[in-house]
């Protein structure tokens, strides 16, 4: 399987994973589409955590765009080790972590808050509906950090959360965006 890094310095870079049941990598278009939206302040220089990482694509394209450190977390071993792999291959003296486990499990062990959070869980799964919330619970989100949620269009719209405000949502074919602003999500 195949994708290429959207932006940055790795711009067009083929990123080559292995086969996975059910992996579904965001397409370059809609990576693209997503950091247009957010800005270039909301990468450069910011924590960045890929939720649900799969192939790592968002979390890389936000390490080629600037990001001052990124961490990725995915259950799948073989998945972990691949994107381990390309971050020794395109940036070895990065700031990363690839974190192996489940993500209600790992959110709680992770160090600091993050400036920017991309959470893309298995379609088919119910991890939708739990992931906001872990994320407040466990104070992952800086105040004013952003939050890019991926789902299947047909999935219906994400509920409102209290800590965050609805900046937009946006469709690309069969996957659906929202993207949120957290204000004070500790209160």
């Amino acid at each position: 399987m195949t994708t290429r890094i959207s932006g940055g310095v790795h711009r067009g870079r083929v990123v080559r994973t292995p086969k996975s049941v059910n992996l579904r990598p965001t397409t370059e278009r809609v990576r693209a589409a997503v950091f247009s939206i957010i800005g270039a302040d909301s990468v450069a220089e910011k924590r960045v955590l890929d939720l649900y990482a799969g192939t790592g694509a968002f979390g890389i394209d936000a390490l080629s765009r600037g990001a001052s450190r990124v961490d990725f977390i995915e259950h799948n071993p073989v998945l972990c080790r691949a994107i381990r792999e390309l971050m020794n291959e395109l940036a070895p003296d990065a700031k990363t972590n690839v974190h192996q486990g489940k993500v209600h499990r790992t959110l709680p062990n992770l160090k600091g808050q993050y400036d920017l959070v991309f959470a893309d869980p298995p379609y088919d799964s119910k991890e939708m509906d739990r992931v906001l919330n872990d994320l407040i619970r466990c104070r992952t989100v800086a105040d004013g950090g952003t939050v890019v949620l991926e789902y299947r269009a047909n999935y219906g719209s994400i509920d409102a959360v209290a800590g965050f405000r609805r900046l937009t949502d946006r469709r690309y074919g069969s996957a659906a965006i929202t993207i949120l602003e957290a204000g004070d999500a500790h209160a």
